[in-house]
């Protein structure tokens, strides 16, 4: 029954099991990044997300030697300032970061910018960002920036 519904529902890969989530591996210890994300911390200088037991392990190996707060992947020094925080996430958007891009989006989108949320979110999702996708389904179903439309939004959500 259910591969019958699946084939009416035009979407069979929408009911198979992920090998994994979107968010993919811790790129240092390769373990399965979790959904939460309050159990990862995503970098600026680098858009790496690192789970949360390498960054603990980084800031108590960096706790211990008495040093500078760096990015546990790029050893990048850890930004202070909102201001540099911004400065470096708009130099990762000028090479196409999707992370970074839809980190913009999303930014803005809580700013209540919502014409530059949805021109960054679609940049991003035209590079293949899922959360992106599931951005940009919220947007037009809200109608934040754009006319609502179901079928723009059931599309980002397949596609999310």
């Amino acid at each position: 029954d259910c591969k019958k519904r699946a084939a009416e529902l035009h979407d069979e890969l929408l009911f198979k099991q992920p090998d994994g989530t979107h968010l993919g591996d811790c790129p240092i210890c390769m373990i399965p990044l979790s959904l939460d994300q309050s159990k990862s911390s995503l970098y600026s200088c680098c858009s790496k997300i690192i789970c949360g037991g390498c960054d603990r392990a980084n800031d108590s190996r960096e706790e211990m030697a008495s040093l500078e707060p760096k990015c546990p992947f790029c050893r990048q020094p850890v930004p202070k300032t909102k201001k540099e925080l911004d400065k470096r996430r708009m130099k990762r958007i000028e090479v196409n970061d999707p992370v970074a891009i839809t980190q913009w989006g999303l930014e803005q989108h809580i700013k209540g910018n919502y014409s530059t949320a949805f021109e960054y979110s679609t940049r991003a999702a035209e590079l293949g960002d899922a959360v992106a996708h599931c951005h940009l389904a919220d947007l037009y179903h809200n109608g934040h920036g754009v006319e609502k439309d179901k079928g723009k939004k059931m599309y980002h959500m397949e596609e999310a």
